[in-house]
């Protein structure tokens, strides 16, 4: 424990990368932008949490038009199911693994 009797946060686990959220990375830039213009400006300013708001939108928009749009987003996303496997779709036969042969 610290001096003022809180806890210290956990260490990360070694190894242990954290998971990465393409629309959290594109709304932070947006924000960061965002939020840099709206400051450059005169005049009331918007709420913080409304600008991280309209970011997520933004990025969740962006996203979306992107795969409709970009082919080669497209063709990256159509490649990229065709790669994965289906576990719900694989059928294993345990009674001949298990059985006497």
């Amino acid at each position: 424990m610290s001096e003022h009797g809180a806890a210290p946060a956990p260490a990360p686990k070694p190894g242990a990368a954290p998971a990465h959220d393409p629309v959290e990375e594109l709304a932070r830039q947006v924000f960061v932008q965002l939020s840099a213009n709206v400051h450059a400006t005169s005049g009331e300013k918007p709420p913080h949490l409304k600008l991280v708001e309209l970011s997520f939108r933004l990025a969740e928009a962006f996203q979306a038009g992107n795969l409709e749009f970009n082919t080669a987003a497209r063709a990256r996303a159509d490649a990229k199911a065709k790669a994965s496997v289906d576990v719900s779709k694989i059928e294993i036969d345990f009674g001949s693994i298990g059985g006497k042969g």
